[in-house]
């Protein structure tokens, strides 16, 4: 494999395949017209080689093209209703915070399931739940939150048995680390690090890591799987060759296959994750070579890997970890060997390597997270080797050894302690940095830039040139609103609202900010903020000049916790201290105690009029409700009225720019639309559905009154209150309006321009 030209090696060939299955969504024709493509470019191959690269591309557009997943009979996806799904549960099983999740085999649908029983691969199951398209490739198609588990039986095969085997050793490890003692969140810490048991990590202790840029190491990487199958290989070719038959047979040879056995049982005990995977093949390949004296070079082993990789499941294309995994070895394997010896040269290739993969995966974590974190250099640098060279060895060998390896395991807990308690310290010190890239094509162009600039070894105008083109492109990795325009985007924060207004001179308008009311923790039920703080800074925001809040319900502003950048006022209708009527159970915050928060960092409280609140850079703001009268004969104002829902008592904003005007109503219901249209309420162009499209809400009054142009539906998909109502939807269409829904489309941008034209962006 060495002497495939570099052109058509494995690494610009698994490069093209990935490029097809990304284009798949994009490029039409049918699945065989691409598979037959692909075949013909490769039988044309002797007339130019490089075919065989748009080979590679047809045929990983032809994986691409995912087989309709064909549920049970009676099961429907995203309905609403209630679902009985029966089915084998297939491992991995993985343990999270959230509980346990495994694929169940229905025969035609693999189906994910989540739930709070354990899962035992080869069992048949019946889980009762709601089916619902899965928003995470990694799950496959259709997920389900089980309510109720029933076990039908048995129909284990050979596979399910092998992983109900690495599930017990698992389970068996974890103990053993348990009964060791030591720090508690160390040991939690530890058992994420030696067998990918992440359940009990304490928040504190992950953000204090990711930090510092070494969340990775808290479960178990390729890295991991790559030290172990080392330290064992060298090991045992070290004792072969020092044993009487050493001179007559080549080491390697029989060091091989119990290496690649022992990380193959390792990839199983830990759940084979995306990133142990990859290291696993990795490993296969350089060891086989070593079997069969035919050296490959990493940078093959690692394009052939992500070849089979994505032949099996070619959806992984679009996973964070199999990006950052890939382009962090292919980084490593790219950078040009260092003539630097001695400590000082070990230092100096500690803080390069670590820069290098920092800058060619930064790309990846502001597109998929939002975050850079440059403070990886030195935290990689000093900590992550205590963890991998050290702790990690250190605990297998002491589980390995049984009761006498438990100081081993003590000592490991010790390290990991230590580690995190250094990591506290650099907390504080090291940036981390909201950045978001918004488009995956940029993030594509970064990273070939990136990893161009660390392949090369000689340093010419070119890395001059290279690195302005770089930078230019991080500059516009942003999307600002256009020059002159005003821009509206309704965000996807599931069963919430949050609807983010980016003004022509740069200021930012919050109305709502979503929330997660069912949510145990408050990181949790605040998640919402996330998905602004991503918003505001892939447009290159820093600060909310105002948020408003609509009514203090929960899935309108728990997400307020969540949000990072600044916040200059906050806007409500209700005085903090009646808020508490929409506090959510579980301990989780009310308005008023988030309020609070937000007031002692700076931020200022203001309750607006009705009318006119606020006109700033050509937009002008009016308040509609809530509305209230003390008296007969006194003039209305802009306050709770006490006799009212507090749904009906939401802060109802019309915002006006260019002859277009939005209409936000909150959550308000029939009566409270009743008294905005008897006070005027005027046609408009977008409105934002009161209450998710509920049937409460939305009444043939409001609907005649503003006849807009474009009704926005935020609510979550598959939610429980099955919203929105078809006939409110039915309702909207018949005045002439397109509806969109959140649930379905995501995130939607409507722009109106300086000449006052509107263009929605869906």
């Amino acid at each position: 494999m060495s002497g495939v030209p570099v052109a058509l090696g494995p690494l610009p060939m698994a490069i093209a395949v990935a490029l097809g299955i990304a284009l798949a969504p994009v490029i039409g024709l049918g699945v065989w017209l691409w598979w037959a493509l692909a075949a013909a470019l490769i039988l044309a191959r002797r007339h130019h080689p490089a075919l065989l690269l748009a080979a590679a591309a047809a045929a990983g557009r032809a994986l691409g093209t995912r087989a309709p997943s064909v549920l049970p009979l009676g099961v429907v996806a995203d309905d609403r209703a209630e679902d009985r799904v029966v089915g084998i549960v297939r491992g991995p099983v993985v343990d999270t915070g959230h509980g346990r999740g495994a694929v169940l085999d229905t025969g035609g649908a693999e189906v994910w399931v989540w739930a709070s029983e354990p899962l035992v691969p080869g069992r048949r199951v019946a889980a009762t739940g709601r089916v619902r398209t899965s928003a995470r490739r990694s799950t496959g198609a259709h997920e389900l939150t089980a309510r109720t588990l029933d076990d039908l039986g048995d129909d284990a095969g050979l596979r399910d048995r092998a992983w109900r085997w690495a599930a017990a050793t698992q389970a068996r490890w974890s103990a053993t680390i348990e009964r060791a003692g030591g720090d508690r969140g160390a040991r939690a810490a530890l058992r994420g690090i030696t067998i990918g048991d992440r359940r009990d990590i304490p928040p504190a202790l992950d953000d204090r890591w990711r930090a510092v840029g070494i969340f990775h190491v808290l479960s178990v990487s390729g890295l991991h799987l790559a030290v172990i199958a080392g330290l064992v290989f060298a090991l045992l070719r070290r004792l072969i060759a020092a044993s009487p038959w050493g001179g007559r047979i080549r080491p390697a040879r029989w060091a091989a296959p119990p290496a690649l056995m022992l990380a193959l049982a390792y990839t199983l005990i830990t759940g084979a994750q995306l990133a142990t995977l990859r290291a696993l093949l990795v490993i296969a390949f350089v060891l086989i070579g070593a079997m069969l004296d035919r050296p490959i070079r990493l940078v093959d082993a690692l394009g052939a890997a992500a070849i089979l990789l994505l032949a099996w499941r070619p959806e992984d294309v679009f996973d964070p970890s199999f990006q950052l995994s890939f382009t962090a070895a292919l980084t490593l394997a790219l950078r040009p060997a260092s003539e630097r010896r001695g400590v000082r040269g070990w230092i100096v290739r500690g803080l390069t390597t670590s820069a290098w993969v920092t800058i060619t995966t930064a790309p990846i974590t502001a597109y998929q997270f939002g975050q850079v974190c440059p403070g990886g250099v030195i935290g990689n640098l000093l900590l992550t080797p205590l963890v991998e060279l050290l702790a990690l060895p250190l605990a297998l060998a002491g589980i390995a050894l049984g009761p006498i390896g438990t100081p081993l395991i003590e000592l490991a807990t010790w390290i990991v302690a230590r580690v995190d308690a250094v990591a506290e310290l650099l907390a504080h010190v090291l940036p981390v940095g909201t950045v978001a890239v918004a488009s995956g094509v940029t993030v594509a162009i970064l990273v070939a830039l990136s990893l161009v600039l660390t392949a090369r070894a000689q340093r010419t105008r070119f890395d001059l040139v290279a690195w302005g083109a770089l930078c230019l492109v991080w500059s516009l990795a942003r999307t600002p609103p256009p020059t002159g325009g005003l821009r509206v985007t309704f965000l996807d924060v599931s069963q919430g609202d949050a609807a983010l207004i980016e003004l022509p001179d740069g200021a930012v308008w919050l109305i709502d900010a979503g929330g997660h009311a069912n949510a145990r923790e408050l990181a949790a039920a605040s998640k919402p903020g996330v998905t602004i703080t991503r918003a505001l800074a892939a447009a290159g925001h820093d600060a909310i000049d105002i948020a408003l809040l609509s009514h203090p319900h929960p899935d309108h502003y728990l997400g307020l916790a969540g949000i990072t950048p600044p916040i200059g006022e906050l806007w409500s209708a209700a005085e903090p201290a009646r808020s508490g009527s929409g506090a959510p159970g579980g301990g989780l915050p009310s308005f008023a105690d988030i309020a609070r928060v937000l007031a002692d960092r700076g931020t200022r409280l203001v309750h607006p009029p009705l009318g006119l609140a606020r006109s700033q850079a050509g937009v002008d703001l009016l308040v509609w409700g809530p509305r209230y009268r003390a008296r007969d004969g006194e003039p209305e104002v802009g306050a709770i009225d006490p006799v009212r829902t507090v749904n009906d008592n939401s802060l109802v904003i019309e915002l006006r720019y260019r002859g277009r005007s939005f209409l936000f109503a909150g959550d308000i219901e029939a009566e409270g639309e009743e008294v905005l249209v008897a006070a005027g309420l005027p046609r408009v162009d977008v409105v934002k559905v009161p209450h998710h499209g509920s049937p409460t809400s939305s009444s043939q009054g409001l609907v005649d009154a503003t006849r807009p142009s474009l009704a926005v539906i935020s609510c979550g998909r598959a939610n429980a209150f099955g919203f929105p109502s078809a006939a409110v939807v039915a309702r909207w269409r018949a005045a002439g309006a397109d509806v969109a829904q959140t649930d379905r489309t995501g995130a939607i941008t409507v722009v109106v321009d300086a000449a006052g034209r509107l263009f929605v962006v869906q």
